[in-house]
């Protein structure tokens, strides 16, 4: 039932959520593609101007201006600081007569005496009558590309060429960039860097993609880069020069918004699956569950009327079982009293052992005075006995019940450790039922240790309680039957070893008593019973 309302609740819920991710996914990337066009678009024509204005301010200075007067000592430098006042883009200018060698210099540079008829730059402003170049480093041995304008003077043709300033250039191009990660480049026909990239790559280096995947004009498209990622590329084609613009917008970055959106609409997919799970689960095990109650109870109602038969079976057979042995416990106890009474001071000095046999009458005596508690408490098993108030010290009781089995243990090799807080206040409670928990508890913890084990009682005062705990190192209870410990008549011991009756008279007793009797156990860890009474004031 569960699963069948999840199913029919949840599916078309997270069917709605793909849909609605998929259709954004889709229109946000076709934004980001539309994005990345127009930016491609715009910094393309911004670089084009920036050509065609620096060109244009070439062929005005050429066309405008006399050779003799641009060739004067110091009007190249008059000249270079005009054009750089108002745009900082012109690095040197040169007046190269039709030979190739300088009439006139004015940079950073010592190239006057250098003669440029062999370079293609040179050759293609003589045919074309104004070029621009590709970088190259010429000699001057440093990345560089120059503008150059012809001027067809008598008897013979004059270049003036300017050399344009690549940071100025670099940071036009750069401005192209899109997001943290993005990056812009311009590279030539034949794949050379044309500026620097930001990344994996320099000036003149071979761009890791071939420029035949650019079609004409300005496109994006998706491509892998050389560490396996993805990015988003723009390419624009310049109508002035042959260069390509390239922009790199880093996938991740692009899809950022989307995946933030995806993380909300799966917190909410979530939150709503929880709560119609919750629901559907609520309800389900409410049905359960009251079928549950009902079988419980009625095995409750079993169980009860079985344990009252057998605490009725128990009643009768305590009776007799009572009354035969309180007979002899009788006689016993008179012949005990009648030979402690017999034992003068004269027995105690002419006998060798008078001393010890008064001790051994008198622990007869003990002996019989607790056989007969014990059928007394029989008796009252199945009716409720109400606690006999006596002052005591815990710890004298504890001794107690270890001095009973101190013998037995010695045989079997079973250590037996006492951890007793001196100076214990006097409490007032049950003496005799105490002493039945503590024997039961020691006794069972006794059975439970190997040859060779130990047992530790402790003790110690609390603010409100005093605890006593018994704890052994055998075997262990386990997990499975600890909620049944307490149960009448339940015992982990083999047929005729036990009535499992002890530890559910000490739970009685100490309930009685107005404390509480717990145990923390684990398979093959050992076993600690923990008794806990009230601190009542004496």
């Amino acid at each position: 039932m569960a699963l069948t309302g999840l199913a029919v609740a949840l599916i078309p819920l997270y069917l709605v959520g793909a849909a609605i991710y998929v259709y954004f996914a889709a229109s946000q990337e076709q934004s980001h593609r539309a994005q990345l066009q127009n930016l491609a678009v715009n910094r393309s024509n911004a670089v084009q101007l920036f050509l065609a204005e620096r060109t244009a301010m070439l062929e005005a200075l050429a066309h405008t201006a006399p050779l003799d007067n641009l060739a004067q000592p110091g009007e190249l430098r008059n000249v270079l600081t005009i054009l750089n006042k108002k745009h900082q883009s012109f690095l040197d200018l040169g007046i190269i007569d039709a030979g190739g060698d300088h009439l006139a210099y004015e940079g950073p540079y010592r190239l006057e005496d250098r003669n440029y008829g062999g370079e293609a730059w040179f050759e293609e402003t003589m045919v074309r009558g104004v070029h621009i170049s590709d970088v190259f480093l010429g000699f001057r041995r440093v990345p560089h590309f120059v503008i150059a304008v012809r001027r067809d003077d008598r008897p013979q043709p004059w270049i003036l060429r300017a050399t344009i300033d690549s940071e100025v250039f670099t940071r036009l191009v750069r401005s192209g960039q899109a997001g943290l990660t993005g990056d812009a480049y311009i590279v030539n026909r034949d794949g050379k860097y044309q500026t620097p990239p930001r990344f994996d790559g320099e000036i003149l280096g071979q761009v890791p993609f071939s420029t035949t995947i650019a079609p004409p004009g300005v496109n994006v498209v998706s491509r892998e880069t050389a560490h396996g990622g993805r990015v988003l590329t723009a390419f624009a084609w310049m109508t002035s020069k042959d260069w390509l613009l390239v922009i790199d917008r880093a996938s991740r970055e692009s899809t950022g918004p989307l995946q933030h959106a995806l993380k909300i609409e799966f917190v909410a997919l979530l939150a709503a699956s929880f709560l119609v799970g919750g629901a559907v689960v609520f309800h389900t095990r409410q049905l359960v569950g009251r079928l549950a109650a009902e079988d419980r109870n009625r095995v409750a109602a079993e169980a009860q009327l079985a344990h009252s038969a057998r605490l009725v079976s128990l009643g009768r057979m305590a009776a007799g079982v009572a009354h035969e042995i309180n007979n002899p416990l009788a006689a016993i106890g008179e012949l005990a009293g009648l030979m402690e009474d017999l034992i003068d001071e004269e027995f105690l000095d002419r006998a060798a052992h008078g001393p010890l046999f008064r001790d051994n009458v008198r622990k007869i005596q003990q002996h019989v005075d607790r056989t007969r508690g014990i059928t007394h408490r029989m008796l009252g098993f199945a009716r409720r006995m109400e606690p006999h108030q006596d002052t005591f010290n815990v710890n004298d009781v504890a001794v107690e019940a270890l001095s009973f089995i101190e013998r037995e243990a010695s045989f079997r090799q079973v250590e037996l450790v006492r951890e007793l807080e001196a100076d214990l206040p006097m409490i007032k409670s049950d003496r005799a039922q105490l002493q039945q928990v503590f024997l039961n508890l020691i006794n069972n913890a006794l059975d439970a240790v190997p040859e060779g084990g130990r047992i530790t009682v402790a003790s110690r005062a609390l603010s409100d309680t005093l605890d006593v705990s018994v704890k052994d190192n055998g075997c262990g209870i386990e997990k499975e039957i600890h909620d049944r410990i307490f149960d009448p008549f339940f015992t982990t011991k083999a047929p005729g070893e036990g009535s499992g009756l002890g530890l559910s008279i000490c739970h009685t007793i100490m309930k009685g008593l107005g404390g509480s009797l717990t145990f923390e156990s684990a398979p093959g860890k050992g076993t600690v019973f923990m008794v806990r009474l009230p601190r009542t004031p004496v």
